[in-house]
């Protein structure tokens, strides 16, 4: 049977306490943590807080995996996507800063959470791809690039069908990250292509990354992924990650 790596993501700042209780409760360190990311305007617990988290990640090297935090809009227009796309390149550059993110790569994963409701719409995907790319381009002159995935559960296949017919117009999504929680522990179980692909469209054309297969870990403060053991994350996924600095850069 074939096993992934275990990551964590959380609505609330990684702590040190949080890194060492996750890796007792999966036996490793985690490979990524996924947090929030919306706009250098959005304030609270659930964005990711640069001043408190990015050192306590440096310490350990757990790279960061960004979600953008709108899934309230992700059924809209384009000229909604566009914003909101912008919005979250721009954070997530001036969070991390430019020389920072240069000096691990040029190329850089974003996942738009879709959480069914509303699902997403291939016009606030398109626009959402091109916002990412525009401020990239723009901020980095040109240097550094941002590239889409989206995170979703498996029975959305209205999401994971916009995704189809984007690829299939040359709007690219790099990777998926579905959640499916087909478990009530969180120790990682065997990959499960039958349990984890959603049903339509088929076939899956959009590479599954991660599985996101529990909600409850260390009594509800992580969510619980394993990454997919058909890839080398090492290759395939951690480097689109960014390990944040060991200090503060962002100035807000």
């Amino acid at each position: 049977m074939n096993y992934g790596s275990p990551a964590a993501d959380s609505s609330t700042p990684v702590t040190a306490k949080m890194i060492s209780d996750a890796t007792t409760l999966f036996g490793t360190k985690p490979v990524f943590w996924g947090r929030y990311f919306t706009s250098v305007a959005t304030k609270g617990t659930i964005e990711y807080n640069h001043a408190a988290e990015n050192a306590v990640l440096h310490a350990e090297g757990i790279p960061v995996l960004p979600v953008c935090r709108q899934s309230e809009n992700v059924g809209g227009t384009t000229a909604q996507g566009l914003a909101d796309g912008q919005a979250n390149a721009q954070d997530f550059i001036t969070t991390f800063g430019l020389s920072v993110l240069l000096a691990q790569g040029n190329v850089f994963y974003m996942f738009l959470d879709v959480e069914a409701n509303p699902s997403l719409s291939l016009d606030y995907y398109t626009g959402w791809v091109q916002g990412l790319a525009q401020m990239a381009d723009t901020l980095s002159n040109g240097t550094l690039k941002i590239l889409p995935c989206v995170y979703g559960g498996v029975s959305d296949t209205k999401t994971w069908g916009v995704v189809h017919h984007a690829l299939s117009a040359g709007i690219p999504c790099q990777g998926a990250w579905v959640a499916r929680y087909h478990t009530n522990v969180p120790a990682l179980g065997p990959w499960d292509v039958n349990v984890l692909t959603p049903a339509a469209p088929s076939p899956f054309r959009c590479p599954i990354l991660m599985w996101q297969y529990f909600d409850k870990g260390l009594n509800g403060l992580i969510d619980c992924t394993q990454t997919n053991p058909g890839i080398d994350h090492t290759k395939e996924l951690l480097p689109f990650l960014v390990v944040p600095p060991a200090a503060v850069v962002r100035q807000a």
